[in-house]
């Protein structure tokens, strides 16, 4: 069995799994709908966390609202718009950390609620480099050098423990997060990355009566290594703007600026940041059920559209239990 067809056989037992246990809940659902009035209301349709957070994509990559649950995430993130499928993943903003092959990952994690609006998740899966690729065109060295010694690779994919926290402070729904990760993902080792420090709050609020949500996120990345590479990211700092706009029951609009977004290298002083390139990123969100979202979508330089610039991605979040 090829590294690959493990790749897609783990991914599609991971799905078929939790598709399982999301029919288990609906079947549950509606057993309870016989129950009579006067029955206590089930947890869910009371829970705190769901009164706090409303927002769909926040609420799925948070978490269901069992005491211990089973996280899910698969995520492909592909070449450009004009070539989907091609190795190289356009370098768009110029981001020291960038991961600049095409690469699929698996993603499973245990969470523990340990409170109302607290938790924990142990995380790890798999990590492809070109999956769809066994050979590629550049004039880029380093891209090829990078390329020949990760292409269709399969690793463990960074190990780390997600600290989640909510909160709703006058209407605005807030999801902080801390993720120390150990690197073992096959490009980012190639590099010489070995760990990184991820400090995030999301913050969203929904403009009035209306069908509009606008927030942002701030975050702040650090890294450790093990190789004597001066070009690699000491220190991230990130500003993005969002604005949301659902469409129906099942659909919302979703986009993102990375509006101020300022990197450190190991060869600069301390005091020095050089700023990215803004992008915006533009998907579809796709709400199945509370706990299963999906979402595809783009990203593109705004002041410079073109099909050879704007890469492609999708990402899945399931939760189950």
């Amino acid at each position: 069995m090829s590294k690959f067809t493990a790749f897609l056989l783990v991914t599609a037992m991971t799905l078929t799994f939790s598709s399982f246990a999301q029919t288990e809940t609906k079947t549950t659902e509606k057993k309870d709908e016989k129950t009579p009035a006067t029955t206590t209301p089930t947890k869910a349709a009371v829970d705190e966390a769901d009164q706090v957070i409303t927002n769909r994509l926040l609420r799925a990559s948070s978490g269901s609202l069992s005491r211990w649950s089973g996280n899910y995430s698969l995520n492909y993130l592909g070449g450009s718009v004009q070539k989907p499928l091609a190795a190289q993943r356009p370098n768009i903003v110029s981001g020291a950390d960038a991961l600049t092959l095409q690469y699929a990952t698996a993603n499973v994690g245990l969470r523990y609620r340990f409170s109302t609006l607290n938790s924990v998740t142990l995380a790890t899966g798999m990590f492809m480099s070109t999956p769809f690729n066994r050979t590629i065109k550049t004039k880029d060295a380093d891209l090829k050098s990078e390329f020949d010694k990760t292409k269709q690779v399969l690793t463990v994919n960074d190990p780390n423990l997600i600290f989640t926290n909510l909160a709703n402070i006058y209407g605005f729904q807030i999801v902080n997060t801390f993720i120390p990760t150990l690197i073992t993902n096959s490009q980012q080792r190639h590099q010489g990355y070995r760990a990184s420090y991820d400090l995030s709050s999301t913050i969203m609020k929904v403009v009035g009566k209306s069908d509009l949500t606008l927030g942002a996120a701030f975050e702040w990345t650090g890294y450790s290594f093990d190789k004597p590479n001066k070009d690699l990211a000491t220190n991230v700092w990130q500003v993005y703007p969002i604005a949301e706009y659902i469409i129906n029951e099942t659909f919302n609009l979703r986009t993102l600026w990375g509006w101020q977004v300022y990197q450190q290298t190991r060869n600069m002083k301390w005091t020095d940041y050089e700023k990215r390139t803004v992008y915006q990123s533009l998907g579809l969100g796709i709400s199945l059920t509370r706990d299963v979202f999906l979402y595809p979508n783009i990203q593109f330089i705004p002041s410079d559209i073109r099909g050879d610039r704007t890469n492609i991605g999708i990402s899945a979040y399931i939760n189950t239990f």
